[in-house]
């Protein structure tokens, strides 16, 4: 397939690039459109008044294969990320069963390959049945399989003891460490953020410390063993300056934050409800004003979804029953755009980075742009188009998402991967 984008303005954060200009893709790499002039099956793509930007990451997702393909699986959860602009996303190993093997690995490769539409990453347990007691086996999956991280994602190895032993293997093996912090010591039972609303709910509160205490830990074992290790979905503000801190002391400490901690807090809970309970809960303002300024600063340098599916019979339940977790893949774009780009906060090409230069550091990815010779991952969207989000719309198979009938800005017009379009609408 030999295609010119033509006209786009052309945003691209790893070679500092934003510029009106064409950009050419021949048999899945990106070539200078000039060579493809006389090319007899040459297709174009008119992005006038679009922005053109490398294929966008998501480094934190759940789609639930295998074991629970009634909230998603991969062909549907991957539709849904071509759909928000993502040409790339990592794979959270919390499956039935967990992805703690080679064979698990191996038949997660399986299953991808029959059905995904964009790159579809896999990370590995950190712990054997994330169940926090034994190690899986690290250099094994290492060097078996093509694995980019390791993570219990929602459950924390509580042991300081296992952390440090799988820090160590983490370092040896050159793998990142991606963390959900909690701190089940003083989590237990909690639902959303202790505070004024828990209380006014009557719900149990999880304070923040429950993040902040394991983030001080992880830091200091980085220090030890040198690390590196990624904070998931951060969300309480001593927790963005201890990761600030671990940054000016040179350690190799990243972060990510998702667009709902970004544009909500907890004081939307008793109007949403369920379908704003995930973990960690939503924060105060300080804590969203605190997180706004260090993805602005680059202390948080990605932005993740998140994207947890869950059923509507399971998110009806009463607030301390109901599964934590929404939805995001199709929303995180242009939530951002509006609610960080329109309001200053971030420039285009910062919010671009935090969706590209961000994951592909963290994951240690190839990292090439939109350069000649690279892979031709691709997202093109209008930025002046406004829409209403409808959740009855999605490609997810569910719906748990607190922003239907919101207003946002960046409509996803073409998606390539790989030189394929996963995407592909006219420009009005």
């Amino acid at each position: 397939m030999k295609i010119i984008i033509k006209n786009g303005r052309i945003i691209d954060p790893y070679n500092k690039v934003d510029m009106v200009a064409d950009i050419g893709v021949s048999d899945g790499v990106i070539v200078d459109p000039s060579d493809l002039c006389d090319s007899p099956d040459l297709q174009t793509f008119d992005a006038s008044e679009c922005i053109v930007t490398p294929g966008l990451i998501d480094m934190h997702v759940h789609l639930r294969e295998p074991g629970q393909e009634y909230k998603e699986d991969i062909g549907t959860g991957t539709k849904a990320a071509a759909a928000g602009g993502f040409t790339k996303v990592l794979l959270m190993p919390n499956t039935q069963p967990p992805t703690d093997s080679v064979e698990a690995v191996k038949d997660l490769d399986r299953r991808i390959a029959e059905s995904a539409v964009v790159e579809t990453l896999k990370s590995a347990c950190i712990t054997k049945q994330r169940a926090g007691v034994e190690l899986t086996d690290i250099v094994r999956l290492r060097e078996e399989t093509d694995i980019v991280a390791l993570t219990d994602d929602g459950d924390c190895v509580q042991s300081y003891d296992l952390m440090l032993r799988a820090m160590e293997l983490a370092y040896d093996t050159d793998l990142p460490v991606i963390d959900h912090c909690e701190d089940c010591a003083i989590n237990a039972g909690g639902a959303m953020r202790d505070g004024e609303i828990s209380k006014l709910l009557d719900v149990p509160g999880m304070p923040g410390e429950a993040e902040s205490n394991i983030v001080a830990r992880n830091i200091e074992l980085s220090r030890k063993t040198g690390a590196r290790i990624h904070i998931q979905h951060i969300s309480f503000h001593k927790s963005v300056e201890l990761v600030r801190r671990a940054q000016e002391d040179g350690l190799p400490v990243t972060a990510e934050v998702t667009p709902h901690h970004l544009v909500l807090t907890h004081d939307i809970l008793p109007i949403m409800g369920t379908n704003a309970k995930m973990n960690p809960p939503l924060g105060t303002e300080n804590d969203r004003q605190v997180l706004l300024e260090a993805v602005a600063d680059g202390t948080i340098n990605t932005i993740a979804t998140d994207h947890a599916p869950h059923s509507p019979a399971e998110k009806v339940k009463n607030f301390v029953d109901a599964p934590f977790g929404i939805i995001g893949l199709e929303t995180a774009l242009s939530l951002c755009l509006t609610e960080l780009v329109l309001t200053n906060i971030l420039t285009l090409s910062e919010l671009v980075s935090r969706f590209t230069v961000g994951p592909s550091s963290v994951l240690n990815l190839r990292a090439g742009g939109l350069r000649s010779g690279e892979r031709a991952d691709v997202t093109i969207f209008d930025h002046n188009k406004s829409y209403n989000i409808d959740i009855n719309e999605t490609c997810s198979k569910s719906r748990n998402s607190p922003f239907h009938n919101k207003t946002v800005y960046g409509e996803i017009t073409g998606v390539l991967c790989g030189g394929k379009w996963a995407i592909k609408r006219p420009v009005e």
